[in-house]
């Protein structure tokens, strides 16, 4: 399988809104409360925000195909927005190269540490790529407990 991570343009547009949205909508339940799959569903639509987004962080995508299979996005201050990789492609490397080039760009702009909030089903990969975890607060998403954890790495 080769894919080719690049940053952002406005030419993904499209693509990043729909593997945006359907990552939303798919794992909402499992991931977000009912209110949160609201706003980011409708954060997956807005052009606007997109395209802000494209000019100001760090925004880079894995593509397969003509598809993006995987992406992140970064602020400059070194808060990792999302990483995630589309489910069908799990287990492919994807995200160990996407991480490999965060953390590249991250020297670059010289930025000295990473934060993050993680779920509990991404904070073993955190975890294996040298972040201190917190656990932070529970909260009940679907009538279950979630728990809810923030990550930091010095670069």
């Amino acid at each position: 399988m080769h894919y080719k991570i690049t940053k952002a343009t406005d030419t993904d547009l499209p693509l990043m809104q729909r593997l945006f949205y359907q990552t939303v909508t798919m794992y909402g339940a499992v991931l977000f409360t009912k209110a949160e799959v609201k706003i980011y569903s409708r954060l997956a639509t807005n052009k606007i925000y997109w395209q802000k987004k494209f000019k100001k962080d760090h925004v880079y995508n894995a593509k397969l195909n003509g598809e993006i299979v995987g992406s992140f996005s970064m602020d400059t201050n070194g808060t990792i927005e999302y990483f995630f990789v589309h489910m069908n492609y799990h287990g492919k490397g994807i995200a160990k190269e996407l991480y490999s080039v965060l953390e590249e760009v991250a020297k670059t702009s010289q930025i000295e540490v990473l934060t993050t909030q993680i779920h509990i089903a991404t904070k073993d990969f955190f975890k294996n790529n040298g972040f201190k975890i917190i656990k932070n607060a529970v909260k009940v998403v679907g009538g279950e407990e979630a728990i809810s954890f923030t990550g930091s790495k010095r670069l």
